[in-house]
């Protein structure tokens, strides 16, 4: 988010990506799992920004570039939109020079996309798909940089019988629920964390000190049932964390505490007819502290506030991303 903020917002960089076909995934999938897209990228990868270290990392983090048929190049690791743009351009004087015979695949990717397994396909299109926007909250002592304007996006994926567990057995007006506990969980260990600068790590179950969440119905009619939501969170936890220039084993690692405080309140309507919310607006606002490894809050860490916006996924299949720890679901 931070790069599409920073970057890719320069109009240079518009144009220049407008002579490509852009695509985005998760890379220790790619550069670890034995599929076809991942021995794709894989066969290029080292040829890039990482390749020639004597002792390669499990990182391959960048922007590449590559024919159709997967011959590198270029690629780069950065946010500064000068170094993107002279890697674009690199990257397209060395198309040109391919031949058109070695541009493209001998066969049709499509034919063979059955053999791809990816999180994506578990996208719950009947059940309660949800996107977690975070921001930090106004404050007057916010850098005046990147930082001021950052927010961040999740995905927080719901089945379709975990959704209809939401909502009261009885739907009737004044009729009340406590959600699940492993459903608040997921959402207070998972989602309301501080990744608004920059990944960060969730929370473990024995972290959660609160977790609540309820459901009240407000109105209904033959069909729609509109709820209200009310609920707290509060998780928090110690971790070590190597500041910037440190070696392991050399300079040592910092202990902080950390943890996000929030109340949650919201709306949504369920349709009986369809089994399924047609809207979902939750919002938590509450407090942080603390950082991990690469959250960038190295000078912030504080307690301070901060928000979190909770609404229906658009569910466009082009758009379709697994949420970041969908591996703790136990799915």
């Amino acid at each position: 988010m931070r790069g599409r903020q920073v970057c890719w917002s320069d109009p240079k960089l518009q144009e220049l990506a407008k002579k490509f076909v852009p695509a985005t995934d998760e890379v220790w999938r790619l550069h670890n799992r034995k599929e076809l897209d991942c021995l794709f990228f894989q066969g290029f990868c080292e040829e890039g920004h990482y390749g020639g270290r004597s002792k390669p990392t499990t990182t391959r983090q960048g922007i590449y570039c590559c024919t159709p048929s997967g011959q590198f190049l270029a690629s780069v690791n950065t946010v500064d939109p000068r170094r993107m743009a002279r890697m674009l351009e690199q990257a397209l004087a060395k198309w040109a020079e391919v031949p058109e015979s070695e541009r493209y695949l001998d066969y049709d990717p499509k034919t063979r996309a059955g053999e791809i397994r990816r999180l994506e396909q578990r996208y719950p299109a009947d059940g309660l798909p949800l996107r977690v926007y975070t921001r930090d909250m106004p404050r007057t002592d916010l850098p005046d940089d990147w930082r001021k304007a950052a927010w961040n996006v999740d995905s927080l994926w719901y089945q379709k019988t975990e959704a209809r567990s939401l909502l009261p057995k009885k739907l009737k007006k004044g009729a009340t629920h406590a959600w699940p506990e492993r459903l608040v969980q997921r959402l207070a260990r998972h989602n309301l964390v501080d990744n608004v600068r920059g990944q960060t790590n969730g929370f473990r179950a024995k972290h959660v000190k609160v977790g609540e969440i309820t459901t009240t119905v407000l109105t209904l009619d033959e069909d729609r049932v509109t709820v209200r939501f009310e609920g707290r969170s509060e998780t928090t936890t110690t971790g070590t964390w190597p500041e910037k220039g440190k070696v392991a084993g050399v300079d040592g690692f910092d202990t902080f505490a950390r943890g996000v405080r929030t109340t949650l309140r919201g709306e949504a309507t369920w349709s009986r007819s369809k089994a399924r919310f047609l809207r979902f607006e939750l919002a938590a606002e509450g407090t942080r502290w603390g950082r991990t490894r690469y959250n960038f809050r190295q000078d912030d860490v504080d307690e301070a506030p901060i928000g979190f916006a909770i609404v229906l996924d658009e569910n466009d299949p082009g758009r379709r991303v697994a949420p970041a720890e969908v591996w703790h679901y136990g799915w």
